[in-house]
């Protein structure tokens, strides 16, 4: 009788594990806690469906990121059960893709993730800031478009991930978490973008939050052979912000910004690797000592910080609306990443933290920077072809750099010096936001309309035909005296009225 009550218990027992309730989200739980060999158990309900079948997706690229990634590489055991625990069969297709039958009775779907790497000076095929890395004892890297997924079929649904973990760890990101008790954690977006979009650090918290104006800065740091660090690299990303804030017309357009830096220690050099996402950034370092960090996370933190600008205010419906499987890319990356490689080198001589001579020497390494490149290209086909066309993308960084300050001077001498590419980019910012994309084909239209209709022909030149841009003209306008064969810039010793005027605009000197 008692081992008949036994049996019963347990068959009540599976019963209740499996059949839990379900609703329009996706409800996540991720057990960093018992990770084992560099893997960690995930498991999801799916929202609620009357589905026969589905394809379940990892993703093959993410935004920001423009080669193939392949995440469901990382994916193994992949079962799905009924809500009395009996299989339901699911096949994979390929890497990034498995066929689940029987959609509407799953009551739960499990596999098991591997980390990406465990050491920065491990070889893989792709930047390790996209994949994650489980150190049980000591620290999680976790990126979610590596462990998450979601149905071709059911889209556009809420997430809410339920993390076990160390009890001693604590989750830095750019979304809020809540504390369940000492080892769970819940956290929840609105879908599968805003989530994968927010990578999370665990580890025993090393943390320095800044404010700067309204935004609330968080600096997460972890070293095993370094403690209590984050509040000297705050000090000089706060430095570095209050600035970026001035250049932006006084006020960030985000409430909530995360840095989130590993380092890990090597023989000799130093090595990075990181990725922005839309409030947070994740900084990889790898180096013998702490001397040169913080140093190196300047140039990096003011770059990746600038996206909050674009693509996080200003974007097209293709990065909105991303297909992480078969994506198809915007046109506009000269805007994505060469107007914020801009404004990076901009921003210090008009905050005047460089002089003239610094300032000139940051154009030039742009300029030679460009000699490794293909400058016939045009940029809008160039972006539309990023992944094919990887030999040429670093292109963006300097070329696109350079581009978008002959534009900035352009402006500059439409409007008597009232309007440049920052004036253009708050205009850009009131018209769309974070949640209102462009269409693709109608940025330039848009942008000449907010500007003036020489504009037009700027972009149809050098950004679509790919023309050499007017880098000769643009400098001198300003005082500038560009050597085209030596490829040096040189102060005019005796500039005009005009142009120490359009300098002034252009600069502050």
């Amino acid at each position: 009788m008692n081992k008949l009550l036994l049996i019963v218990a347990l068959l009540v027992s599976t019963s209740k594990l499996f059949a839990q309730p379900q609703d329009d989200s996706y409800q996540y739980k991720i057990d960093l806690l018992n990770e084992k060999n560099n893997k960690v158990n995930v498991s999801f309900i799916l929202p609620k469906n009357n589905l026969q079948r589905g394809k379940f997706v990892m993703p093959k690229l993410i935004p920001g990121y423009y080669d193939a990634l392949n995440l469901g590489q990382y994916i193994s055991d992949f079962r799905a059960f009924n809500k009395n625990g009996k299989s339901i069969a699911a096949k994979r297709l390929d890497t990034n893709t498995w066929i689940v039958s029987d959609l509407k009775n799953i009551a739960k779907i499990s596999y098991k993730v591997s980390g990406g790497w465990e050491h920065l000076m491990q070889n893989t095929s792709n930047g390790k800031s996209t994949a994650s890395m489980f150190k049980k004892d000591s620290v999680f890297i976790i990126n979610y478009s590596s462990l998450v997924g979601y149905f071709e079929e059911i889209k556009n649904r809420t997430y809410s991930v339920t993390l076990k973990k160390n009890r001693k760890f604590f989750p830095s990101s750019a979304l809020d978490y809540i504390s369940k008790n000492d080892t769970t954690d819940i956290v929840s977006a609105k879908d599968y973008r805003h989530l994968v979009d927010a990578p999370v650090l665990y580890c025993l918290p090393d943390t320095t939050w800044i404010k700067v104006g309204n935004t609330n800065v968080l600096v997460s740091f972890y070293s095993k052979e370094n403690r209590s660090y984050s509040k000297t690299l705050a000090t000089k990303i706060e430095t570095i912000l209050n600035n970026q804030q001035a250049y932006l017309g006084g006020k960030l357009p985000v409430n909530k910004y995360a840095f989130l830096i590993y380092h890990e220690k090597i023989p000799k050099g130093m090595m990075a690797d990181g990725l922005e996402h839309s409030n947070s950034t994740m900084c990889l370092y790898g180096s013998n000592t702490l001397d040169r960090l913080p140093e190196a996370l300047m140039g990096v933190a003011s770059h990746e910080f600038f996206h909050i600008l674009t693509p996080l205010s200003i974007h097209s419906e293709e990065v909105q609306n991303f297909n992480f499987l078969n994506p198809r890319l915007s046109r506009h990356l000269w805007l994505y990443e060469g107007m914020t490689e801009y404004a990076t080198i901009h921003m210090p001589i008009k905050q005047h933290m460089i002089n003239m001579q610094e300032f000139i020497k940051n154009i030039e390494g742009k300029i030679k920077g460009m000699d490794k490149f293909n400058n016939k290209l045009s940029m809008t086909e160039m972006s539309t072809n990023a992944i094919k066309m990887q030999d040429q993308y670093m292109n963006f960084y300097q070329k696109g750099a350079l581009l978008c300050l002959c534009l900035d001077i352009r402006l500059r001498e439409l409007s008597n010096g009232n309007m440049g590419t920052q004036e253009l980019m708050q205009k850009l910012i009131k018209r769309y936001g974070p949640e209102k994309p462009f269409k693709d084909e109608d940025l330039f239209n848009v942008i000449t309309v907010l500007t003036f209709p020489e504009i037009r022909q700027f972009f149809k030149d050098y950004v679509e035909a790919g023309r050499p841009i007017p880098l000769k003209e643009s400098l001198l306008k300003v005082g500038l005296d560009y050597n085209e064969s030596a490829k040096t810039v040189l102060e005019i010793k005796n500039p005009s009225a005009s142009q120490l005027s359009m300098r002034k605009a252009w600069i502050n000197q």
